[in-house]
């Protein structure tokens, strides 16, 4: 079951950072478990598919739902500035996601 706060987080709000600059809008909410085999409510991640660039043209993000700060009606927040995004590896996509399909 997802959280309440990531049940309000659908396709096309727009995704923005701690300092309020607009990266992108949310494509996606994934869920996938941490671990391969392991089924347990607490072993599963959400995960955040944001598109980026011009017309959703750009990068994807795949930013973990523990890494948002706060979701409103039209928009979400993240706790980090845009220019940490790719140290953090958000621009990677998580291995489990090729798999889920």
């Amino acid at each position: 079951m997802m959280s309440p706060e990531t049940a309000r987080i659908r396709p096309g709000m727009d995704v923005c950072d701690i300092r309020g600059n607009k990266i992108g809008t949310v494509d996606q909410v994934h869920r996938f478990s941490h671990q391969p085999g392991q089924a347990a409510a607490s072993g599963l991640e959400e995960v955040l598919e944001i598109k980026t660039g011009l017309l959703g043209l750009g990068k994807r993000l795949y930013v973990p739902r523990s890494a948002v700060q706060e979701v409103l009606v039209e928009s979400l927040f993240l706790s980090v500035p845009k220019d940490e995004l790719e140290a953090l590896g958000y621009y990677e996509k998580p291995a489990q996601l090729s798999r889920v399909g």
